[in-house]
């Protein structure tokens, strides 16, 4: 049985800025935007000639909405149960159960962490966990069902160490020294989908109202912001800091006074350039005071008076769910740039805020949707955007770590993978102790009390969740091209194939011995056909089709080998598809 490929390359495009605001639309009740979606994508439907694909069956929507909700598919005995269930009201009741189970907030911390920074960044670089910390925070966020845009006002007006505040990971992880147009430019795309970075060397070429002086007015809130960090005092713990902005004439006599360093010059022209806070088609700020400048850009994003910004996060959920946005790409709202579904991006965009920015209840209103439950199979014409079948989409690698550990018996082989992929923190107590017993203990300088608040913002850290996480890094470290891209699909390089196809994980997981799944298999279930029907469940989410059975027992059957080695080459071909690597 020969394994298919795994990947395939997705490209995205980003740059520009804003869509005009136009008039907001009234939001619905909560019960009812489920089937405004319905009804806004088949009004289109029918505009267009195209027809939907017919709904997906039990298997296909399993494995989708597991993976889309919680990370990572049912297991075997998930998904016997589910099939087997003839409830009608099955699917929403499901629905409600991801929505309640704990691994849906660290997906979905999964999901933001990989737009919140870049993988790989400096801090990563030099095993630095205020990534995890950061991580575990948003876990936290989106399992208590926090109001969204009181998690923006977190990470945007965080002050202090990371240690003691989590959302400061957010300016922490943006580098050494944080320029001020790059934290304005960043965070102005990650939570208003508002590309402005365009104009910080020149006027917006088609965009009239962003200028250079307005992106100067944009940057401004971010002036007195400083990361600061101690690289000498182990573990690392940087920090947000929002300093007085000094008086210009003091600034500019310094200038000339001293000989400085490239980074402090760049501070200096920051310092003169970024001083005039303005809201885009707004008056200038009056205060002087650097520390309210951020509360007052905080406000502008989340104010329902910003049409764009719910807007925008609304589609960044939907395109969690349905693969592309409603506008694309989804965080480059511009005056050229048209979404599919106007009416229906403006419905969910005040629906999401007359809401209270409940990603829970976004997402039980789209999960429990006519579209969101099409197959991907089938349907007549229509682009992506019609939405009229179900997109297939790769894994991220977390989800693909994680779905590979989960193809295990117990926890011994989870155990194997989490020593070797052990925290900084983990690393710095083992470094501790060795110290200990020398004399020249002092010759790193280790903040015990500091060392024990990281541990226990880890220990919220679900093990197989640290350990795929700690995969996932070093997958997507492989494949650095010489632009220092960085993948967050499972397709950019060879070795990443190999990693997946080949590794270390693939290897331990496929063998037959006691902690294995084939193991597990081959001791809970009798006969052939019942064990092959256990391992389609487990690693598929689905019963084999007849040929497919009747292929793998001939392959049993044929082979001269033991048949447990027989299990393993099956085990092996089944993870190597390209169904394995996708959500159906």
């Amino acid at each position: 049985m020969n394994a298919r490929c795994l990947f395939s390359a997705i490209a995205c495009a980003a740059c520009l800025w804003l869509a005009a605001n136009s008039a907001p639309v009234k939001a619905d009740k909560p019960a009812g935007i489920g089937e405004t979606v319905d009804a806004e994508i088949a009004k289109v439907w029918k505009r267009d000639g195209v027809t939907p694909a017919a709904t997906s069956d039990d298997a296909e929507f399993l494995r989708r909405v597991y993976l889309d909700v919680v990370g990572l598919p049912p297991s075997g005995a998930e998904a016997r149960a589910f099939l087997d269930d003839k409830s009608p009201g099955k699917r929403a009741a499901l629905i409600d159960a991801l929505l309640a189970d704990p691994r849906y907030g660290e997906h979905m911390s999964d999901r933001w962490m990989s737009i919140l920074r870049q993988r790989g960044n400096e801090l990563e670089a030099q095993g630095v966990s205020a990534v995890d910390v950061l991580a575990v925070w948003l876990a936290e966020q989106f399992n208590a069902d926090a109001a969204f845009d009181g998690v923006i006002k977190a990470l945007v007006t965080a002050e202090g160490p990371i240690s003691s505040n989590p959302p400061s990971a957010y300016f922490g992880l943006m580098g050494f020294p944080a320029r001020t147009p790059n934290l304005a430019g960043q965070a102005t795309r990650h939570f208003a989908g508002m590309q402005i970075q365009c104009a910080e060397c020149h006027d917006h070429h088609y965009e009239p109202a962003l200028t250079q002086k307005a992106f100067i007015g944009m940057a401004s809130f971010f002036t007195g912001i400083e990361v600061n960090a101690d690289f000498y005092k182990q573990p690392i713990d940087p920090r947000v800091e929002t300093k007085p902005i000094p008086p210009r004439s003091a600034i500019e006599a310094y200038a000339k006074s001293a000989a400085m360093v490239p980074e402090a010059l760049q501070r200096i022209e920051d310092l003169l350039t970024y001083d005039r806070p303005q809201l885009l088609g707004d008056q200038p700020v009056k205060s002087r005071d650097s520390t309210v400048w951020r509360t007052l850009y905080a406000g502008w994003l989340t104010s329902p008076k910003n049409n764009t910004a719910k807007r925008y996060l609304a589609n960044r959920f939907w395109s969690f769910l349905f693969g592309s946005g409603l506008m694309n790409p989804v965080d480059d709202f511009n005056s050229l740039n048209e979404a599919s579904h106007p009416e229906l991006l403006a419905a969910l965009g005040d629906w999401f805020a007359g809401n209270g920015y409940s990603v829970k209840r976004l997402y039980r209103a789209l999960l429990n949707s006519r579209v969101y439950q099409l197959s991907s199979k089938g349907g007549d014409g229509g682009e992506a955007w019609h939405f009229n079948r179900a997109a297939v989409r790769q894994l991220s690698p977390e989800q693909f770590f994680g779905t590979l550990l989960g193809l295990r018996d117990g926890d011994t082989i989870l155990r194997t993978f989490a020593r070797a992929n052990v925290n900084a923190y983990t690393t710095l107590r083992q470094l501790q102790r060795v110290l200990e017993m020398q004399e020249n203990a002092e010759a790193i300088a280790i903040d015990d009390a500091l060392l024990t608040t990281f541990e226990k913002h880890l220990e919220k850290m679900r093990p197989d969740w640290a350990v795929r996480r700690a995969m996932a890094v070093k997958y997507a470290a492989q494949g650095t091209d010489d632009e220092q891209a960085v993948s967050e699909t499972l397709s950019l390089s060879i070795d990443q194939a190999l990693h997946a196809l080949n590794g270390e994980v693939t290897r331990r997981l496929g063998d037959s011995r006691n902690g294995s799944l084939i193991y597990a298999i081959r001791r809970d279930f009798k006969g052939a056909e019942a064990q092959i029907e256990a391992l389609y469940l487990a690693t598929l989410s689905r019963r084999p089709s007849a040929p497919e059975l009747k292929r793998a027992l001939e392959y049993l059957k044929s082979s001269n080998t033991p048949e447990q080695l027989g299990f393993e080459d099956l085990f092996y071909a089944l993870v190597s598809t390209t169904e394995f690597a996708t959500n159906h």
